[in-house]
């Protein structure tokens, strides 16, 4: 069972962030930004506990291409 990634408004404006400036860099460069960002929290989705915790209850991964930390909590209440 996949699990529902919700973001919070923050981690929206993060990425909005990021998205910036890799448009910044090289025009069109947030697509593959945004693609491997995806495919990340595809993963994160259907194995939220492949990744250990990082601190209090926070667990993290790092996108394979464009080396961000992703954070992540685990609701397993819903």
């Amino acid at each position: 069972m996949a699990y529902t990634i919700i973001t919070t408004i923050y981690a929206r404006n993060d990425i909005q962030d990021a998205i910036d400036w890799e448009n910044m860099q090289k025009p069109g460069l947030a697509n593959y930004f945004l693609h491997d960002l995806e495919k990340k929290i595809s993963v994160v989705s259907n194995n939220p506990y492949m990744y250990g915790i990082r601190y209090k209850n926070i667990r993290c991964t790092v996108t394979n291409i464009f080396s961000y930390l992703v954070h992540y909590t685990i609701d397993d209440s819903r």
